[in-house]
């Protein structure tokens, strides 16, 4: 009898010990998503900013290809552009204030201004995928949470790929990976704001191989508009072009629902 109640006990603190585990584990990304500052998800409808870029300082830090226009037209054209970007959950959307056919018939049909465009919407694009939460897991997804050296460490499925993602002792993302893949994997790093995590920086693998040298990395600075923490400087590093791009979001305004 003895035997059989101790061997019961076994079974019961075994099954309570799983369905713990699975009770924290759901609890984890809960918590942890509650961490970053997403302020779509609060009232934050749509931003808008003009985009300060400077010409002569960027080709000091890119290798110039030369179809951007002379160093006049660079001046006198393209740098007085006033380059604007609005920014909704979905997307990043910059415009020159120009029509298509004013673009067109810019120097060398508007690369300057194009590649620009480009890399602002590259970089807050990528920053929405932090402010819309969509790095971390959707609440209810299936995850594994286990200790890690460094703090955490979640596995997930996506498909058939399995995804490890770690963080330190606070929560914060540090890293996310298809497992067993070496090029396959994206690093972040986040600092507290006054809603939660901002992303300070984001490392990518230029078409998804992140060997060194092929790596895209994006920093922010912030500045609060309204209540709300939104880039304020931002830089992005092709190590494969050797380029950086600077540029800031001033005089921003914000929509918000009521």
């Amino acid at each position: 009898m003895r035997r059989f109640r101790a061997i019961l006990a076994l079974c019961l603190c075994a099954g309570f010990s799983t369905a713990q585990t699975a009770i924290n584990d759901a609890t984890f990304l809960k918590q942890t998503r509650a961490k970053y500052d997403a302020p779509f998800e609060r009232n934050l409808q749509s931003f808008s900013c003009a985009v300060e870029f400077n010409w002569k300082r960027h080709f000091t830090e890119a290798v110039r290809l030369g179809d951007e226009g002379t160093d006049e037209e660079i001046a006198k054209v393209v740098q007085p552009i006033s380059t604007r970007v609005t920014v909704t959950r979905q997307a990043a959307i910059p415009s020159s204030g120009m029509t298509q056919d004013e673009e067109r018939n810019l120097p060398h049909g508007g690369m300057a201004e194009g590649l620009l465009k480009h890399a602002v919407q590259f970089s807050l694009n990528s920053w929405l995928v932090a402010s819309n939460n969509a790095l971390l897991p959707p609440e209810g997804t299936p995850v594994h949470v286990d200790p890690s050296g460094s703090g955490y460490k979640l596995e997930f499925k996506v498909r058939t790929f399995d995804v490890d993602m770690r963080f330190s002792g606070d929560m914060s993302l540090q890293s996310e990976a298809v497992k067993g893949s070496v090029s396959d994997r994206r690093e972040t790093d986040f600092h507290p704001g006054p809603h939660g995590f901002l992303m300070n920086s984001y490392r990518l693998g230029e078409d998804e191989d992140f060997r060194p040298g092929n790596q895209i990395i994006i920093t922010y600075t912030y500045q609060n508009v309204d209540g709300f923490q939104l880039p304020e400087q931002v830089s992005i590093t092709r190590e494969s072009h050797r380029e950086t791009w600077h540029y800031k979001l001033h005089g921003c305004t914000v929509q918000t629902t009521k």
